[in-house]
């Protein structure tokens, strides 16, 4: 019996259906240098775009402008973002920061003081996961001593109830 060899050409399929007929690069078992590299460079940009975002999910605030410049310097610097690519990001941010009194004000006369204000607030309210962790350790220790004092009165009962008892408790 003769074996046939495993296939050792590109695996890229073009927009209109051809077959790349390049070997595969050394290394790797389905993509050629050329196809390799482009994908490696999306998956990048897409990391790169992540991190420039970071937690703001649009630039409606000089906070998240500031943050996604500050990210841009960062990555420029450590060659992550190319120098032409940087400078037009940074121009760009520069213009976005330079029209953020003319959404405010448009904010403000569709919206009013108050609701620009509360946008603000739930814009600028990042998760501090550190604080969330800490409260439900803090949590936790309250429940644990609570019993401990509990037990040294006599013996306990722990009851352990699920989201819909305690509505059915708090109802009834």
């Amino acid at each position: 019996m003769f074996r046939k060899k495993p296939e050792a050409r590109c695996r890229h399929t073009s927009a209109d259906g051809r077959r790349c007929r390049m070997p595969c690069a050394p290394g790797h078992h389905s993509l050629c240098l050329p196809h390799r590299q482009r994908q490696e460079k999306e998956s990048d940009a897409e990391a790169i775009a992540a991190e420039l975002l970071g937690p703001f999910a649009e630039f409606n605030t000089a906070t998240a402008v500031n943050h996604a410049l500050g990210k841009l310097f960062s990555l420029a610097a450590q060659g992550r973002v190319a120098p032409r690519n940087a400078a037009v990001l940074a121009y760009i941010g520069q213009l976005l920061l330079n029209s953020l009194g003319a959404v405010r004000h448009e904010a403000q006369l569709a919206r009013g003081h108050d609701e620009w204000h509360a946008l603000l607030r739930r814009t600028l309210r990042l998760p501090d996961f550190a604080r969330e962790r800490r409260e439900a350790i803090r949590g936790r220790q309250d429940m644990l001593a609570e019993l401990e004092r509990a037990a040294q009165s006599g013996p306990v009962e722990v009851k352990i109830v699920g989201p819909s008892q305690r509505e059915e408790d708090s109802d009834g």
